[in-house]
């Protein structure tokens, strides 16, 4: 037990997901069975990135480099290229009202939420959904970058109309 403790989540689901194997139960393969709650497309909304928000997703995944590989969290707010938070155990809505604090004058400030690199991606999906751009519209913020593929969108349809009545962009980027 303390061992699994002392690891974080990705390891405990890793060990979990082995269990279960080995017991003969499959995993769900989230990619093959709901393809429609993933995307491909680089825009799901009709706004798209601003040219501050593409120097706020060159800063974050120059960041994410280092962070990716921690297992920390999916999620990091970049604002006038400056880091304001680090998802860690408190989710992503969270982290969104969190560092909404930190804001400076510039711009608006984005959301990047990627796999992490060793991530247990059958268990340990990214996602985000409605409630996630609510609060990107209630604390201001310009949009989201979701890793293409990777990410799971709930409630699609509802996420990407609120994006484009609220002027909010929700784009899909490969992390490298």
């Amino acid at each position: 037990s303390f061992f699994l403790e002392s690891k974080g989540d990705d390891q405990l689901l890793k060990t979990i997901s082995v269990f279960f194997e080995k017991k003969g139960f499959p995993l769900y393969d989230w990619k093959k069975n709901c393809k429609e709650m993933f995307s491909n497309k680089d825009n799901l909304s009709i706004f798209k990135p601003s040219r501050n928000a593409v120097k706020n997703l060159k800063k974050g995944l120059h960041i994410f480099k280092t962070t990716g590989y921690a297992d920390i969290g999916q999620s990091l707010i970049i604002q006038n290229q400056l880091l304001l938070g680090i998802e860690c155990i408190e989710g992503t809505d969270e982290l969104i009202k969190r560092t909404a604090k930190y804001k400076k004058n510039g711009d608006k400030g984005v959301l990047l939420k990627l796999s992490k690199y060793n991530q247990h991606n059958e268990l340990d999906l990214p996602a985000i959904g409605f409630e996630t751009v609510k609060n990107i519209k209630k604390f201001n913020y310009e949009g989201i970058y979701i890793e293409k593929n990777k990410c799971l969108i709930l409630e699609k349809e509802k996420v990407v109309k609120f994006c484009n009545e609220n002027k909010l962009f929700l784009s899909t980027i490969n992390k490298i």
